[in-house]
């Protein structure tokens, strides 16, 4: 009898790596079918061999310290995430970037909360605001790169004019969310409990703000500048046009319409944002193909951080 509790332990640590083995088996499965749905595996893979190493090296390089970045503004905008936490935020805004792919209307956003709550612990209240407020620097940062390009594209007086004042009031925005922060942190907290955990997501103080925003700004100008070398080296325009169509293919991601993986939409955001200059279908298909790839890999090196295969800490939350 002795050995029984052992032997039990045993049975329940073999039981364990073979549900966590069976779902890990499947979800490789159901992301490997679609891939191929949506853009299939073969011009894929043909992709990362046709291309220059140099125009791949830097993708990649800009596409992950860009990641980098993010995964930084993540742990140390939020107290609440545990110290040491760094590379499992990363992994976590891998998996969301996945979800946001995948999945049409933006229903992908879901993800970043529910996996902040089961696999870091934080409230729901706590994790929906700070998806809104990193996505409000997002907006920001997008914005007004946009509005830069915009100005260098076009250089009419009355055109400038108009995209200063928009510049302006993209640039404002993290600002007055930060004013907001403070005057509603004042009101009072009985009707406003929910609010004010979701306001903690707005930096506290002057130096956590600008920290934040150098963050973000680091993060999408390197993330930007990558997409904007490959649409520039295969459609042959200028730095500008190619500018406006990285963030036309990064927009299209917000329509309601916005297709699984993107597809067809995201083309449709890049030729569009490049007015259709040069080789822009081919450029933008291109693109796609990068980010699926890259998408694809991220994902496989964050499937451990899933809740459902972190048994302790999702039976923590």
């Amino acid at each position: 009898m002795t050995g029984s509790p052992v032997v039990a332990r045993i049975r329940l640590s073999i039981s364990t790596r073979l549900r966590t083995a069976l779902i890990l088996l499947l979800t490789f499965a159901a992301y490997g079918a679609a891939i191929e749905w949506c853009c299939g595996w073969r011009p894929l893979l043909n992709l990362w061999v046709d291309l220059p190493s140099w125009l791949l090296a830097s993708f990649l390089a800009t596409s992950l310290s860009s990641w980098l970045l993010r995964a930084l503004r993540l742990y140390t905008s939020c107290p609440d995430i545990p110290a040491g936490a760094y590379l499992v935020s990363l992994r976590l805004l891998w998996l969301h970037n996945a979800c946001n792919l995948l999945l049409p209307a933006r229903v992908g956003e879901a993800a970043l909360p529910w996996l902040l709550r089961r696999r870091l612990g934080l409230a729901w209240p706590r994790a929906t605001g700070l998806l809104l407020w990193l996505r409000l620097l997002d907006l920001h940062c997008v914005a007004v790169l946009a509005l830069l390009a915009l100005m260098q594209r076009d250089q009419g007086a009355t055109a400038a004019g108009l995209i200063m004042l928009a510049m302006g009031a993209a640039a404002s925005m993290p600002l007055l969310a930060f004013i907001v922060r403070r005057r509603l942190q004042q009101a009072d907290a009985t009707p406003l409990s929910h609010w004010r955990q979701a306001l903690t997501a707005v930096p506290p103080s002057s130096p956590a703000l600008l920290r934040e925003l150098a963050l973000s700004w680091s993060a999408w100008t390197l993330k930007l500048a990558g997409f904007a070398i490959v649409l520039r080296t295969i459609a042959g325009t200028g730095s500008a046009v190619a500018l406006l169509g990285a963030i036309g293919g990064d927009a299209s991601t917000l329509l309601p319409i916005h297709a699984p993986g993107g597809a067809g939409t995201f083309e449709a955001g890049v030729v569009l944002g490049m007015s259709a200059a040069g080789q822009a279908v081919a450029a933008a298909v291109t693109l796609h193909l990068l980010i699926i790839g890259t998408t694809l890999g991220t994902v496989l090196l964050s499937l451990p951080e899933l809740p459902v295969l972190n048994r302790h800490d999702a039976l923590a939350c």
